[in-house]
């Protein structure tokens, strides 16, 4: 049952076009920083090697912060915790353009992350329990379509940028929308059930450590991390079952309906990945075009992936949810079988992409969001949402590191990594399948 939604000020629709306003401002700073990454090391003397860790220390406080927020949501409001997630991501913003070090401005980047996750997760909750649930989906549809816009436009944005400006404005652009997005937010009003507990501190600090261990694992391909996050699981499932208001909801991993979403999430998170780190090499180095020709491949991929996008939310609400989500992986199926038996034309490459780019949008997009609020109770959608993003994010980190280990240890990487694709999406839309099936047995037992 959705929530009764009252503004002050701003109508509803103004409501959600702030909200997707900070969606907006998020998606763009995951691609504007590319094109100045050279101008940003230069200025602190260090070798361009050095540049991925402004995107590894971003993602993974990113994944971190995605749970917690999406908790203290569900207790201290999601309008506070969105607003507290757009002042963190403008002070980031100025640590990273004023820093006077590397340090800082990884420091400057790590707030930033923090940020947007009070921003993405809480976005999607508040926009969701604002409508009934036979609108939430078109509704939701939208977020994923300002998502692949800024993503698509970041890239675009910073090169104009760094052409005309120095390259500490790619920073600086984001507080005067910071600015205007927290006015908007102050005249916002809601009412929304709060979970009045005691913060589970012990939760949230071994949930961090284990989030930061299993993501540096994957990352640098370190099994002492690894090892370190999967040691640290009991402990948290102990601390929760004793916790008044645990941050970990232990029913959503025993439970067959919920359980099931969070590993599609995943999946969701490492065909995308995989795709988008993949495609670019693959045109370069098997269909032979020129890097900047390669860089652009993924062009039919994004563009599909916004329309679907919007076209999920939509259908979402026609034909269910669940529907939508099965048909998503099913394009991503046919597409990992058609390019692991090999694709060696233009015109098929690029028509292939575009299909994967739809199913990627469809997967990525309102369906999960929509089944896992309909799973939940109305008190714990900040939390549900956060989960499901930070599963999309685990799965996200493995993709380019599984593409890196085909690539490296097979002489053609990239069939296993299609067929993989393939095999992880087909087991998705067969735990779909039998969760729908297992919902229609237990309905069927107690009518």
């Amino acid at each position: 049952m959705s929530q009764p939604f009252k503004s002050k000020g701003l109508s509803r629709r103004a409501t959600v076009l702030t909200l997707l306003l900070g969606i907006f401002m998020g998606a763009l700073d995951h691609g504007i920083v590319g094109p100045a990454l050279s101008s940003i090391m230069q200025e602190f003397d260090l070798d361009t090697g050095w540049g991925v860790w402004s995107f590894t220390v971003y993602t993974l406080l990113f994944a971190v912060s995605i749970p917690v927020l999406g908790k203290l949501s569900d207790r201290f409001g999601r309008k506070q915790t969105f607003a507290f997630g757009i002042t963190m991501f403008a002070l980031g913003s100025i640590i990273s353009a004023i820093a006077p070090s590397f340090t800082v401005f990884l420091i400057g980047r790590a707030v930033q992350a923090i940020g947007t996750g009070g921003i993405f997760p809480i976005t999607t909750a508040q926009i969701a329990m604002s409508y009934p649930p036979e609108q939430r989906g078109r509704m939701l549809g939208l977020i994923g379509m300002v998502f692949g816009l800024g993503t698509i436009l970041g890239p675009v944005l910073g090169g104009v940028i760094i052409e005309g400006l120095e390259w500490q404005w790619i920073f600086l652009v984001n507080v005067p929308i910071s600015a205007i997005i927290l006015i908007l937010v102050t005249r916002i009003r809601q009412e929304q059930p709060i979970v009045k507990k005691t913060i589970d501190v012990p939760g949230i600090v071994t949930l961090t450590i284990i989030i930061l261990s299993l993501m540096l694992g994957i990352t640098l391909k370190n099994l002492g991390f690894l090892g370190l996050g999967a040691l640290l699981i009991p402990l948290l499932v102990m601390i929760e079952r004793k916790s008044a208001d645990p941050v970990v909801k232990l029913a959503y991993f025993t439970r067959s309906s919920t359980l099931t979403l969070l590993l599609a999430s995943m999946v969701s998170g490492f065909v995308m990945a995989s795709a988008t780190h993949l495609i670019p090499y693959f045109s370069e180095t098997v269909l032979g075009m020129d890097k900047g020709a390669a860089g652009m491949s993924v062009t039919p991929l994004a563009i599909a992936s916004v329309l679907a996008s919007l076209a999920g939310g939509y259908l979402a609400d026609k034909a269910g949810a669940k529907n939508v989500l099965m048909a998503g992986f099913a394009l991503t199926l046919a597409v990992g079988a058609v390019m692991a038996s090999g694709v060696d034309t233009i015109g098929l490459f690029y028509s292939m992409m575009a299909v994967l780019g739809f199913g990627i949008g469809i997967i990525i997009g309102a369906p999960l969001n929509v089944l896992i609020l309909q799973a939940v109770n109305p008190q714990e959608t900040g939390l549900a949402v956060g989960y499901i993003s930070l599963f999309r994010s685990i799965g996200s980190t493995m993709g380019p590191t599984v593409a890196g280990l085909f690539l490296s240890t097979s002489a053609n990487g990239y069939q296993p990594l299609f067929i993989a694709s393939a095999a992880v999406s087909g087991i998705s839309i067969v735990l779909l399948a039998l969760s729908r099936r297992r919902v229609q047995t237990v309905t069927a037992l107690n009518s």
